[in-house]
């Protein structure tokens, strides 16, 4: 009797469970899913793996992936907070947690350049590429410009921000001065909520460290 109740198929959901009721379960699911392995990732990176490039590929995807996932208004409703998922799960996950908090791979946070990029760098003739100097000085004026015309949300302002850096790191790997703070200011806005705007204290903030950063990334190439 008992093995024959074990071989008894148990439904997913019940009868009362709407169509878009069910989506949005097997889209937390996949969110789940999709932290366990961010996290498998994280530490195959650290054991050594993982080449650079290939990290920071997946981690891309993976990110991208999550961000997808969560601009369904019932799936983000049903989520809250990336703390509050992981304690109703009980998912054991830091460094997962600890990526998409800050919404970018380790390998563009500090700047970690690829073999590819690093190859590419010595044979040319130049120390830095001029290619490359003019996308940052684009992409920091592109984000100047955006706080200036009042771009305040989340959505707006965090990709312009991100291609800002990975822009920068492709110029090179070195630290400047201010670079840190930039990073922290695409951490915050990462963990904004969509709804979430920056105050015109910390938009006035961030375009100071944009501007200061901006003259120190110029001190880099002298």
């Amino acid at each position: 009797m008992a093995s024959h109740k074990l071989l008894h198929e148990v439904p997913l959901f019940d009868h009362f469970t709407t169509a878009r009721q069910r989506e949005t379960s097997e889209t937390l699911a996949e969110i789940y899913s999709l932290v366990v392995v961010l996290d498998q990732v994280e530490k195959a990176y650290l054991r050594d793996c993982l080449s650079g490039s290939e990290y920071t590929t997946i981690v891309n995807k993976l990110l991208a992936q999550y961000k997808t996932y969560l601009d369904n208004d019932d799936v983000q409703k049903e989520f809250g907070d990336l703390r509050t998922f992981k304690e109703k799960y009980n998912i054991s996950a830091s460094n997962a947690i600890t990526r998409i908090e800050r919404g970018m791979p380790v390998t563009v946070e500090h700047g970690i350049r690829s073999e590819q990029d690093t190859s590419a760098s010595l044979s040319g003739s130049a120390q830095f590429s001029g290619k490359a100097v003019a996308e940052a000085t684009g992409n920091f004026i592109t984000v100047m410009d955006a706080l200036k015309l009042n771009y305040r949300a989340k959505d707006q302002l965090h990709p312009l921000m991100s291609e800002l850096l990975l822009s920068i790191n492709r110029v090179s790997s070195q630290d400047f001065e201010h670079r840190q703070s930039l990073v922290d200011w695409i951490v915050k806005v990462n963990k904004m909520r969509v709804a979430e705007k920056l105050t015109e204290d910390d938009a006035r903030e961030l375009l100071f460290c944009l501007e200061s950063a901006y003259k120190n990334f110029y001190t880099l190439l002298e």
